[in-house]
């Protein structure tokens, strides 16, 4: 896609920014409680990294989140609770498994599930994304994998999100998984409860949306878990009901944060 003077000239000065950054940010699976998982990360428009083709949110109250990871038997789940003071799903069909989810309010979740830290995951034709790449579920339930190596692989929660569909971890049809809520119910008395919550984080008059991914190894082309994947979160933010205003990513380059791997964040999972 050509960029235009404008957007190629933030794009270079978002580079020049980032060669100063500090190192990608690591979390470390806690196995001491129930469910082994990491800390909650909260991420908000001075602490996150916006993506040089969009401008940043107008604070928190525009758009901000936070999500943790876990392990399952079957895999690994990130769980994220976006909170936004307009949802707008007009380019995305609801059931929709392959529709431009980055033009509508939606959560895009990268994985590098061979810790490869590559420049440009999208640069040898496809052939590094049957290690992972890009999984985004769009905030109507509709979802999205044409940048993985798993083209309209996503599979529905049975019974509102009680089991896993048959096949989960075994079928190219039941790679991955996951399911959306815009009630709030998820985690809105716990997540706003914890003390380490930054300050103005989800201020009053926004709306929360929960979304919760499940992914099997074999999305990330293994049999078994790895000790550690490149990692990193997304959120598209959709104001007016054309396409995206905002992208707010947990860490890495802005100028390409979807698929510059040497600056994603690190999952240990061992």
């Amino acid at each position: 896609m050509k960029l235009s003077a404008g957007i190629s000239l933030l794009a270079l000065t978002a580079t020049i920014a980032f060669a100063g950054r500090n190192a990608p940010p690591t979390l470390r699976i806690d196995r001491k409680g129930d469910i082994p998982a990491t800390p909650w990360v909260f991420v908000m428009p001075g602490s996150g990294v916006v993506d040089a083709a969009t401008r940043p949110p107008d604070g928190p109250g525009d758009l901000c989140y936070a999500f943790f990871c876990s392990l399952e038997n079957e895999g690994f789940m990130v769980t994220v609770a976006v909170f936004d003071d307009a949802v707008s799903t007009d380019n995305c069909n609801a059931g929709s498994t392959s529709c431009p989810a980055w033009d509508d309010d939606a959560v895009e979740v990268f994985i590098d599930g061979e810790y490869a830290r590559l420049p440009d995951s999208r640069s040898d034709g496809g052939i590094h994304l049957k290690h992972g790449g890009e999984f985004s579920l769009v905030a109507n339930g509709a979802a999205m994998s044409d940048f993985s190596g798993y083209h309209n692989s996503f599979a529905r929660l049975q019974d509102g999100g009680g089991r896993r569909p048959e096949g989960f971890g075994t079928s190219t049809n039941a790679l991955w998984t996951g399911e959306v809520r815009r009630d709030g119910a998820m985690f809105r008395d716990h997540l706003l409860a914890l003390p380490e919550c930054p300050k103005g984080f989800a201020p009053d008059g926004t709306i929360e949306t929960d979304y919760m991914f499940h992914f099997s190894w074999a999305a990330m082309g293994r049999t078994n878990r790895p000790e550690r994947i490149g990692f990193n979160i997304g959120v598209q933010d959709d104001d007016d009901g054309h396409r995206r205003d905002h992208t707010l990513y947990w860490t890495g380059n802005p100028a390409r944060p979807f698929s510059d791997e040497s600056a994603f964040g690190t999952i240990v999972l061992d």
